[in-house]
């Protein structure tokens, strides 16, 4: 028999050595591998023990509302907004308006200089007596019969032209005075007592601003679950701080083509008038949903360009496709043919096929801690 050569020798002592190093410098992570496969071997065991079958963990369905919290950025305006207008040329011989001049409907905003129009109304209603008194004459006269029916008629035409004429003069005394078309604020005047101004000429913007009134956009696919009267948060910049509660007040009739979004009209009560037409409104509105079956995300599996989920059924791995909805919180909200209180394949996935017995180690939950 040969004797092994030295640097044989040398070379197994070398690998023996560096071996023994190694694994007392990882002796901790064989331990922990030790420990796991010991584990693993007596859960199968385990397994053995109470049944034949897959060991699978698993998990109950249960049922979820899919709300939505929907945010948007909108636009305020007020309640009703008009800009005043001069309703005819003139002088300015008055001026009431100021910004935020709080004013009821058919107060004087502004007054023109009006002397021509007053000399013409007391001018019509001079002509409109006289008028009156000559078809009053003449009617005692048709009455006995020694009038002219002619002159009786020319009589109640002249009477009746008079009238006319006083409206028209009344009317054009009218036009020299601004009025407030309702309940509102004055904002900023472009005039100034003396000024003198055309007809139609832009004086002040007037707005009515008990509420205001906030349009933002909604996605096409989230008008079934908004309606009339649905509450709503909104904040704004100029009102750092404070949240203002909302409703919804209008639905706009059509969807945009070009966005596939439609307008959305919200409505915020601003008695205390802390709120300004124009601003910018971030808007939050709770959408509710319909409900569906919710699972926990591991018990799904993408295969053959389905989603699928494994359900405990007598003993048995069934598999059922579902469609996703949506995610959340750990969850995963999908639509399909399973139920509340389903067991549902958690842990062991891999190894099932359809029909094959099942071993189901744990007490079923919901999946969701």
């Amino acid at each position: 028999m040969e004797k092994t050569a030295f640097w044989k020798q040398a070379l197994v002592s070398a690998v023996l050595v560096g071996g023994a190093a190694l694994a007392w410098h990882y002796r901790t992570d064989l331990q922990e591998l030790w420990a796991s496969t010991s584990a693993t071997g007596q859960r199968q065991a385990d397994a053995s023990a109470q049944g034949e079958g897959t060991p699978v963990i698993v998990a109950d369905v249960r049922q979820v509302q899919d709300d939505l919290a929907f945010s948007a950025i909108g636009t305020g305006f007020a309640l009703r907004s008009v800009t005043l207008r001069a309703p005819s040329a003139g002088e300015v011989t008055a001026l009431d308006i100021a910004p935020g001049a709080k004013f009821t409907a058919g107060d004087t905003l502004m007054q023109l200089d009006d002397t021509d129009e007053r000399l013409a109304v007391d001018l019509a209603e001079a002509r409109l007596e006289r008028a009156t008194s000559e078809r009053d004459r003449y009617q005692a006269l048709q009455d006995t019969g020694a009038a002219a029916t002619a002159r009786f008629e020319q009589a109640q035409t002249d009477f009746k032209v008079a009238q006319i004429e006083l409206d028209q003069a009344r009317a054009d005394l009218a036009d020299r005075t601004l009025r407030a078309p309702f309940d509102g604020v004055t904002g900023l005047a472009s005039v100034e007592t003396g000024d003198r101004i055309a007809a139609d000429e832009t004086v002040s913007s007037f707005d009515d601003r008990s509420r205001i009134l906030v349009e933002f956009d909604l996605p096409e696919a989230l008008l079934g679950r908004i309606e009339i009267g649905q509450s709503a948060t909104a904040t704004t910049p100029a009102a750092e701080g404070q949240t203002f509660d909302a409703e919804i007040t209008a639905i706009d009739s059509r969807v945009d083509v070009s966005t596939r979004t439609a307008r959305i009209r919200a409505a915020i009560d601003n008695a205390a008038d802390t709120l300004r037409p124009g601003a910018s409104f971030a808007l939050r509105i709770d959408l509710p949903g319909k409900t569906y079956p919710a699972v926990p995300e591991l018990a799904l599996q993408f295969s053959r360009g389905a989603l699928n989920v494994w359900r405990v059924t007598g003993g048995q791995a069934e598999q059922v496709t579902v469609r996703l909805v949506r995610r959340r919180e750990g969850l995963v909200i999908v639509d399909g043919p399973i139920s509340e209180g389903d067991h549902i394949v958690v842990e062991g996935t891999q190894r099932l096929r359809e029909g094959v017995a099942v071993n189901v180690l744990n007490t079923a939950t919901d999946g969701s801690s």
